[in-house]
């Protein structure tokens, strides 16, 4: 290279009249000028390489559904908007429409565009100031470099007045909460022309570059309609979105601490990783601990649907639905002709919240403190929505020593490797995972959950588990055999032993859904008229031999607590429409969204309907709150909420407002 820039120099061909006479100047002077071209020249070839690097082939575009190809949802409080997006406005004295535009004219490229429309045609005194607007929530590489892209077509049915009137923004938050009113980075996309309504022209085009700070960001582009101009209609299109950058993900999770092989060390305490190396125990062939780990033995009807006998259920509810079922698929069976599936899905909601747990747990008597047991499991996690992450989901276990049931007091959470996230329809073999464990204590509560990890709308993870086996190892004198083979040791909903009456309820149905005689249950209750029972009166159940006090409070239905306790959820209610909300209705036998295990919630001789379901139902409004977003999650108009509330302006809203349900 430098013998190439000496030769250019000593040509002297094309150069300057005033280099040429300095470089005649003496030897001196040609050798500096050489040397400083050969390091303009090795500068630049750092620098072009170093572009090469920044927009290499592991660029991709991290946003779903730019182009509105991939279809539209229709979301209460705003109209039909693309999937994989949210919406928000604010309100006033505007109206407002989100549609799904295949007028050709307004679409860049494919037969779609998302419309955003505000207008004051029924105004005569408007509102200034008026914003709709879309955003998704992504992963990205933290301080990466991003380039956003996006097109669109400003229309209006007043061509006259101030020439910056509609603007279009485009903004950031860090993390996966959705809040646009916290956006503090707004920029304009500088797009000054606008065409008349039905006249519509090119695309404008914007670019920018950002560099979020964070791992996961929620982006949002904005329409705003600046004056409270009354008897105005104005429609942007917007199409062609993308977010491209580096590739986001995460390191695979290391193999369990726990694992066959790995350090043994006693679960739900504190202490380092690095514990010292136990002996290998050997074989683990003591007594089966596990009641109906097949789930061959039945199941029980919940508030949050089919769970497992002698397996009690839990949730953290937030913005997410749950489903709990008795699951019937072959292709998802370890053995014999059920499982346990576990769901959680944000299909509807927007916004929605991170991490997000659902599962199960069972108590577990006659282990001996201080000795070896080995835990194994069949399972495997599948789903819809944001494929390209390939951790999105994950599947873990962990314990409390004696008999706590709180999933929430749990020290130490184990990942289990259970292999790839499969298609929600076209499931792989079931994994196969084994941990060994010292024993905290002679009673331990098992937790299995799985995780959901991002707040992304339209995303379903489904969590099948089957063949679950605790066994003490090493022949050491082993624990009792199962307290009672063949039946459930804590029968009734989730483990608990005392039913609360609920409307509807029958001493034969309530005897008939906890699977004991009628008999055995009025005469473990001193019913001296099986006629006369009342909603709020606790039935003991017959052979639960573990005091409420030990298995936790009693079950009082769903409960809505707002810390997501057992067998409840502070979330959204259940919809009617299906088994629990936001399921798809069956689809044929053999289809993957048939949910089965029978009736849904509002059946069943225990009538557990969601009592967010019944009218009168009340809410508490929380922080980050709109009623736009409540009304999407009980399902109900926003407009009609708002009435049955007496609320004038539905951006008005406080916490610890309680909205009754129309």
């Amino acid at each position: 290279m430098l013998t190439i820039v000496r030769n250019y120099v000593g040509s002297r061909a094309g150069l300057p009249s005033w280099l040429q006479r300095f470089l005649r100047g003496s030897p001196g002077r040609r050798k500096l000028v050489s040397l400083l071209a050969a390091v303009t020249l090795v500068a630049t070839s750092v620098l072009a390489g170093t572009v090469a690097m920044t927009w290499g082939s592991a660029q991709v575009d991290v946003l779903a559904n730019g182009s509105f190809e991939q279809g539209f949802t229709s979301i209460p409080g705003c109209g039909v908007v693309g999937a994989h997006w949210g919406c928000f406005t604010n309100g006033g004295l505007a109206s407002y429409g989100f549609y799904d535009d295949q007028w050709e004219r307004v679409v860049f490229d494919g037969k779609h565009s998302q419309l955003i429309e505000i207008n004051t045609k029924d105004f005569p005194a408007a509102d200034p100031d008026r914003y709709a607007g879309i955003y998704q929530t992504v992963r990205v590489v933290p301080n990466g470099t991003y380039k956003l892209s996006l097109k669109g077509i400003i229309r209006t049915t007043e061509m006259e007045g101030d020439p910056w009137r509609y603007r279009v923004q485009v903004g950031w938050t860090k993390g996966p909460k959705a809040d646009w009113t916290q956006v503090m980075n707004w920029e304009d996309v500088g797009w000054n022309t606008y065409y008349p309504r039905t006249e519509p022209g090119a695309f404008s085009d914007f670019q920018t570059i950002l560099r979020p700070e964070a791992e996961v960001i929620t982006l949002y582009v904005r329409v705003w309609k600046k004056w409270g101009v009354a008897f105005q209609e104005l429609d942007v299109n917007l199409d062609a979105i993308s977010l491209v950058g580096p590739a986001p993900g995460m390191p695979k999770p290391q193999k369990p601490s726990m694992g066959t092989g790995g350090p043994v060390k006693p679960m739900g305490q504190a202490g380092p990783m690095d514990m010292p190396m136990r002996p290998e125990p050997g074989v683990c062939a003591g007594p089966e601990l596990i009641y109906n780990g097949n789930f061959e033995r039945g199941f029980n009807r919940v508030a949050l649907g089919d769970v497992g006998r002698g397996w009690g259920a839990f949730t953290n509810g937030g913005a997410a639905n749950y489903g709990f079922y008795d699951e019937q698929w072959e292709r998802v069976i370890a053995d014999g002709q059920h499982g346990q599936l576990i769901e959680i899905n944000t299909k509807g909601l927007y916004p929605t919240d991170p991490d997000r747990y659902a599962g199960i747990y069972q108590h577990i008597g006659g282990l001996k403190k201080g000795m070896v047991y080995e835990l194994s499991l069949r399972g495997l996690l599948r789903g819809e929505g944001n494929e390209e992450d390939p951790y999105r989901f994950a599947a873990q276990w962990g314990i409390n020593p004696g008999k706590n049931i709180n999933w929430q007091d749990v020290k130490q959470w184990e990942e289990m490797d259970l292999g790839p996230i499969y298609a929600r329809t076209e499931p792989g073999a079931l994994g196969s995972y084994t941990a060994r464990f010292v024993a905290p204590a002679d009673h331990i509560v098992l937790f299995i959950r799985g995780w959901k990890k991002w707040a992304i709308s339209q995303v379903e993870m489904d969590f099948n588990l089957d063949a679950i086996s605790l066994r003490a190892c090493g022949g050491q004198g082993g624990p009792m055999a199962d307290p009672k083979p063949g039946k459930d040791p804590w029968p009734g909903q989730g483990n608990q032993c005392v039913y609360v009456v609920k409307p509807g309820d029958t001493l034969a149905a309530i005897a008939a859904a906890l699977d004991v005689p009628v008999q055995a249950l009025i005469k473990a209750n001193a019913i001296a008229n099986p006629n006369l029972i009342f909603v709020g009166q606790k039935l003991q159940i017959p052979g639960c031999t573990m005091g409420a006090d030990a298995m936790g409070p009693a079950m009082d239905g769903p409960g809505m607590k707002p810390d997501g306790a057992m067998m409840g959820m502070d979330g959204p209610p259940m919809k009617s429409d299906g088994p629990m909300m936001g399921m798809d209705g069956p689809s044929g036998p053999d289809h993957p969204d048939r949910r089965y295990g029978g009736p849904s919630m509002a059946d069943g001789p225990a009538g557990m309907q969601d009592p967010m379901e019944r009218r009168g139902a009340v809410y508490t409004v929380k922080a980050g709150d709109s009623l736009t977003a409540i009304a999407a999650r009980l399902d109900v108009d926003v407009y009609a909420l708002a009435r049955a509330n007496g609320i004038q302006d539905i951006n008005l809203i406080y916490v610890g407002q309680q909205l009754m349900v129309p």
